[in-house]
């Protein structure tokens, strides 16, 4: 398969019971992903897909609960009824992944079907939504629909204000969203389920990183994130070598932060201390400076002036 963006598809997982192998009709059962164009691929990614999948359809009657006494009464005395009651396709389930463009709007939309006389709700995929009318599903037992979904810090408020006011209308639909927080922003990190940890963008959270791995503050004079210092992330951080955290072994992204952060900078101007106080001490050690000889005096010796002659009187 030609490559495709992270944006482009979407990954699930099927127990076995809806999908099966296009060539050779062999049920499948694991990790699947569903492409923009709407056709399916056995693997977590278009790159080491193992083949193209395709619904499993149900066998005649499969649709009607052969257990309880009355539904076996209606397949009795409505034998076309029950007939064209199971020759209809089943509705595939589906488990959506918000993208990148989801988060920067702050909510996307969610598909579902309900079963009318049952109340049951099934989560479903925008291309089954939109082709419901014309995809072989029963148009008259079943109705789909879709919801608002928020992804913003606070979407577990807001969520719940949506959904409650949407039970009036759609009885039930609050119970069926139990985790109103599902798929919520936090600090730049979403979490699926008790440990699993994606970016916004949908590439995965090493899992290595500590549980305190989020987004950090770096503007200048500007805190982002109220959790982490002013000027604290991975870009300016001494473990980060291209984008590879050396304290945990794993890759991360540069606006990011971790409590084991230590200031590139910081540690450059503990060096520059250091070197400032060993050239400091250098300067005050004295050097023995060698001694110069100063030359021999000369005294100077004493002038001895010679009697001056007598000279005679003159007559």
């Amino acid at each position: 398969m030609a490559y495709l963006p992270q944006n482009k598809y979407k990954k699930y997982h099927t127990d076995g019971k809806d999908l099966k192998f296009k060539s050779t009709n062999k049920p499948y059962k694991g990790p699947y992903i569903l492409t923009s164009g709407g056709k399916l691929f056995a693997g977590e990614t278009p790159q080491t897909q193992i083949g193209e999948l395709i619904p499993i359809a149900q066998p005649p009657n499969s649709n009607i609960n052969k257990n309880p006494l009355n539904n076996r009464k209606y397949q009795l005395l409505q034998p076309r009824l029950s007939k064209e009651q199971g020759a209809y396709k089943p509705i595939p389930e589906f488990k959506p992944i918000p993208t990148a463009l989801d988060y920067s709007k702050g909510f996307f939309n969610r598909y579902l079907s309900v079963k009318l006389n049952t109340k049951q709700y099934k989560e479903i995929s925008q291309q089954t939504y939109r082709n419901f009318k014309t995809g072989g599903y029963n148009k008259v037992l079943n109705k789909v629909f879709l919801i608002k979904w928020f992804l913003t810090e606070d979407n577990e408020e807001k969520n719940t204000k949506s959904l409650r006011d949407l039970e009036y209308k759609v009885p039930g639909l609050f119970n069926f969203f139990p985790d109103k927080d599902q798929y919520g922003l936090r600090y730049g990190v979403v979490r699926i389920g008790t440990t699993s940890r994606v970016y916004p963008t949908g590439a995965v959270i090493p899992s290595v990183l500590p549980a305190a791995y989020q987004t950090g503050n770096s503007k200048i004079n500007s805190i982002d994130n109220p959790n982490v210092p002013e000027n604290q992330y991975c870009g300016n951080c001494i473990f980060n070598q291209k984008l590879n955290c050396t304290r945990w072994k794993a890759n991360i992204q540069n606006n990011y932060w971790c409590r084991a952060y230590k200031s590139k900078q910081k540690v450059m101007d503990m060096k520059n201390e250091v070197k400032k106080s060993l050239q400091k001490q250098s300067n005050q050690t004295p050097t023995s400076q060698p001694t110069s000889t100063p030359p021999p005096q000369t005294t100077p010796s004493p002038s001895i002036s010679s009697p001056s002659p007598s000279r005679g009187g003159g007559y």
